[in-house]
């Protein structure tokens, strides 16, 4: 799951928005949908927890199984149309657990 966050926050990053509310914004849908901040990190707050996470996935400290599924999940990405791309993120529909999964 936080390989797919870093994977969305790096298209929003690319999209123009700043790396911090980037990580805030994918922080309050991953909260509103379930799904916990990262346990690990040294701060007390969810976003930058996730940032910790992604940052070591950026500089190769994360698992290969994490690797795998970052570049995976990019790759999917890359395929939605890039004027649709941010808005599916935006709109909630990535975060709805109860979606049955495409594929």
């Amino acid at each position: 799951m936080l390989a797919r966050v870093s994977a969305v926050i790096d298209l929003l990053v690319r999209a123009g928005y700043e790396e911090s509310e980037a990580a805030q914004i994918i922080m309050r849908r991953l909260i509103g949908s379930g799904v916990p901040a990262p346990a690990k990190g040294g701060d007390a707050r969810g976003w930058k927890r996730l940032l910790e996470w992604r940052a070591d996935l950026l500089y190769g400290l994360a698992s290969e199984e994490g690797k795998a599924e970052y570049e995976g999940f990019t790759a999917d990405l890359e395929k939605i149309p890039a004027g649709e791309r941010v808005q599916r993120v935006l709109d909630g529909k990535m975060w709805d657990r109860r979606r049955k999964p495409r594929g």
